[in-house]
């Protein structure tokens, strides 16, 4: 009876065992990190004047398409174009000391400032976006507090983190304190407020509220009701040391922020999930040196604030669909809405992907006798001789140039060259492309008609080839650690005139007369990286260089002149 029992134990055992291991067999693996390759397109190195870009804050404006980049060194906001081109900035004539982030909602500018000697007390500045003053917001109930970040809510309330302050102070439009929202969380056991640095906002109005002191995200909803939280402090691949810097990335439902200590950028899920990390300690494409900010532009690239490297870089996802809607996407639905989520992994390579072209509408109304609304701009200049000459260039090569006078209420009339009109979208979009690569010229898609979404079928993409050995080992790669992502290399010229994306060279013989030429063109993309459907605004301002057609002067500028250089117009 004994051994029975025992021999009625051991095959329940047994048994219990084997439907074990066999649940074990047939439960899927847990999911690796979703590694997604990533690659350095762009690096910008100078603003508008040609000095080392001093970047700190970064921001995105949706609406103009633009990037906002602050410099507390230079006490300077300088303004980039959708291809990163620094066409513009202003700084402490228009009172900006101690400048820190931005933000762009509803055709205002808000800049967060410090205390200067210019005006000891810490406030926020509101200007219209021909940069001329509306308001200021001061905190006289909190003197010690000194915005460092802030966004703005669809109700119009402005959430703003600082020095000195614990949360996220809520203020209303006009600038009146309303509350805080004071996340906490537990250190050692011990209940403590938990320190806000840095604050995003999603297109649903979810609020992304980033802690250095915790190394951690809190989110909360449009309601400013807590949903969770995640992130945790450390020092290794999916930890936090030091975060600064969070974008949130709608399209791809993904959150980046970067680690100033560990030199990183780190990927997560909007759920929480960390997914991979890129860069490390360098000075090299895809390495960083204490980086301060991130954010997502209208083309689904992310934007990296360099900080000691005096840098911007750009970086784009190997297969990018889902963003040439992101621009659509954002104008219609900004905080009304989730926006639907990609169906493709994250993970995955771009096989046979569509991407659409965002055409705008000319400013300008356009009479023509020729059939046809849509066009491909190719400069804007002061000088009517330098149209006239790349008339002539383009003509010679049958392109049907037209060439316009348009009034700019600021700096006056301007010349515009335009070759078209084209009455099928594609036919302008393939014209475009064939002066980008064989012209060499910048190019804008505009219509006369109604603003529309032109869809390109893209061309087939074959997958990354594995890393040598060799590649991974040498000193000057990026780093190899097993959670980033493969970054495509490509050469960096020592040259800083090429650093920034280069502008093209008019033909010489045509132009060989005009040795104070200066074209005033929108950039285009960075040799070797095709960009398609660029749309970039009307309102560089600057005259460029005739020698290397990289730098703002009249004539040649300081580095292949220095008596050359000439005032902005």
């Amino acid at each position: 009876m004994r051994i029975g029992r025992i021999l009625l134990k051991t095959v329940t055992l047994s048994s219990a065992l084997l439907c074990l291991l066999l649940f074990s067999l047939q439960r899927p693996a847990e999911a690796a990190p979703k590694v997604q390759a990533m690659r350095s397109v762009q690096i910008v190195t100078v603003d508008d004047a040609g000095s080392p870009l001093r970047s700190s804050g970064i921001s995105y404006d949706r609406d103009g398409d633009e990037i906002y980049v602050t410099s507390p060194q230079k006490n300077k906001l300088v303004v980039l174009t959708s291809d990163y081109f620094p066409y513009l900035s202003i700084g402490s004539g228009r009172g900006l000391h101690s400048i820190s982030k931005t933000y762009i909602r509803n055709g205002l500018l808000y800049v967060c400032l410090g205390a200067s000697m210019a005006e000891e007390r810490p406030h926020i500045a509101v200007f219209d976006m021909a940069f001329m003053p509306v308001k200021q917001i001061f905190f006289p109930d909190f003197d010690s507090f000194s915005p460092l970040d802030l966004v703005v809510g669809d109700n119009g309330n402005l959430y703003v983190v600082g020095m000195n302050g614990t949360g996220v102070m809520v203020l209303d439009s006009n600038g009146k304190f309303l509350h805080w929202i004071e996340p906490t969380d537990e250190v050692l056991g011990v209940a403590e407020k938990a320190p806000i640095l840095a604050i995003d906002i999603g297109l649903d109005g979810r609020l992304y509220l980033l802690s250095e002191g915790m190394g951690r995200v809190y989110v909360y909803d449009q309601n400013e009701q807590f949903l969770y939280k995640f992130g945790e402090k450390g020092g290794e691949p999916g930890k936090l040391s030091r975060p600064r810097g969070i974008a949130v990335d709608d399209i791809r439902q993904q959150i980046y922020l970067v680690d100033y200590q560990r030199h990183t950028l780190s990927v997560f899920a909007k759920t929480g999930e960390y997914l991979f990390e890129v860069g490390g300690l360098g000075s090299g494409r895809g390495w960083f040196y204490y980086p301060s900010d991130v954010i997502v532009d209208g083309r689904g690239r992310v934007i990296v604030a360099d900080t000691f490297n005096h840098r911007l870089q750009v970086f784009e996802f190997v297969n990018n669909k889902g963003y040439g809607v992101q621009q659509r996407a954002a104008a219609v639905a900004r905080f009304k809405g989730p926006v639907e989520p990609s169906t493709e992994p994250p993970g995955a390579q771009a096989i046979s992907t569509k991407k659409l072209v965002h055409i705008r509408q000319l400013k300008d109304k356009l009479s023509l006798d020729k059939p046809g609304d849509y066009l491909v701009m190719t400069a804007m200049t002061k000088k009517r001789r330098d149209a006239a000459a790349l008339e002539q260039q383009l003509a010679r090569k049958g392109y049907p140039v037209i060439v316009r006078e348009v009034e700019r209420a600021k700096s006056g009339p301007w010349q515009q060259v335009l070759v078209g009109p084209y009455e099928e979208p594609l036919e302008a979009f393939r014209a475009a492309e064939k002066l980008r690569t064989e012209e060499h010229l910048p190019t804008m898609l505009k219509t006369r008609g109604k603003e529309i979404d032109l869809e390109i079928p893209a061309e087939k993409s074959t997958p990354l080839p594995p890393q040598s050995k060799s590649s991974t080992e040498g000193g000057d790669s990026p780093p190899s650690l097993k959670e980033t992502p493969v970054i495509e290399q490509q050469e960096v010229s020592e040259d800083p005139r090429l650093s920034v994306v280069p502008l093209p060279r008019v033909d010489e013989t045509v132009l060989s007369d005009t040795a104070d030429m200066g074209l005033a063109v929108p950039a285009v993309a960075e040799a070797g990286v095709v960009q398609t459907g660029a749309a970039l605004p009307v309102k560089v301002k600057d005259i460029f260089c005739a020698r290397c057609h990289a730098h703002p002067a009249g004539g040649a500028c300081l580095q292949c002149h220095p008596a050359a250089r000439k005032d902005r117009t």
